[in-house]
């Protein structure tokens, strides 16, 4: 085989368009040519620069995309909530301030328990609804806080609702007086909705609710790719 018919077989195999039974002819010739063997490793480094190059950057659409789906439901009725727990944390402290009038004009004398008049009892029941209301106020405003007040009333609301029953069961409460504990129950199942909402969000993983996520306030990406390295195949 001549030099000149070698690199045209060369050439056809880069092309994949080798003829049958010329292979052996081709690879028989290029032991023993050097100047073959020179031509095919350039030929196949020129053909594959050719078929192959840098990876054109491409813009980053994540952003455009995420700010282009409309809210999802859960942040509305995150906001729902957060005004009913407000509502309710105004209600509680009507209550509590009528509370605080009502036992301030009464007079006990010798009724009592543990060196305190039923007034004073009275005085820390009133106390401890007005904190009531300032613990739902600030969870309304900052629902981070959420998970901080959950336990406090969920233990309060438990406890309150077992006493509540056997009271009742003996006759030691009328039950318009327990009627007055709504607002507390009603707050408890608000924050629950917050808390289950904040733990369980519809996308990324779960976050706190009011606390900033990797995003800044303007919802741009905080961090982003600076480059997209380019790859030959």
């Amino acid at each position: 085989m001549r030099c000149a018919d070698c690199r045209e077989a060369l050439s056809a195999r880069l092309d994949d368009e080798e003829l049958p039974g010329e292979r052996s002819e081709v690879d028989a010739h290029l032991a023993g040519c050097a100047d073959c063997r020179r031509y095919a490793e350039r030929a196949a480094r020129v053909t594959r620069l050719a078929r192959t190059g840098l990876v054109e950057p491409v813009p980053d659409l994540v952003a455009s995309v995420r700010h282009a789906v409309p809210a999802p439901p859960r942040i509305r009725w995150e906001a729902v909530l957060r005004v009913l727990l407000a509502v309710i944390g105004v209600g509680q402290l009507g209550l509590a301030t009528s509370d605080v009038l009502a036992a301030t004009g009464e007079q006990s004398a010798g009724d009592g328990m543990s060196g305190a008049s039923l007034t004073h009892f009275s005085h820390e029941s009133c106390a401890w609804n007005l904190a009531l209301a300032v613990g739902f106020l600030c969870v309304a405003v900052r629902p981070a806080r959420t998970r901080g007040m959950l336990p406090l009333v969920g233990a309060f609301v438990g406890v309150l609702a077992a006493l509540s029953a056997v009271d009742l069961a003996l006759h030691r409460v009328a039950g318009s007086r327990l009627l007055s504990h709504g607002l507390v129950v009603l707050g408890l199942l608000v924050l629950v909705g917050l808390a289950r909402g904040a733990a369980a969000p519809s996308g990324g993983s779960p976050h706190a609710l009011g606390e900033p996520s990797a995003e800044d306030p303007g919802g741009d990406p905080v961090d982003g790719p600076a480059h997209r390295p380019a790859s030959a195949a």
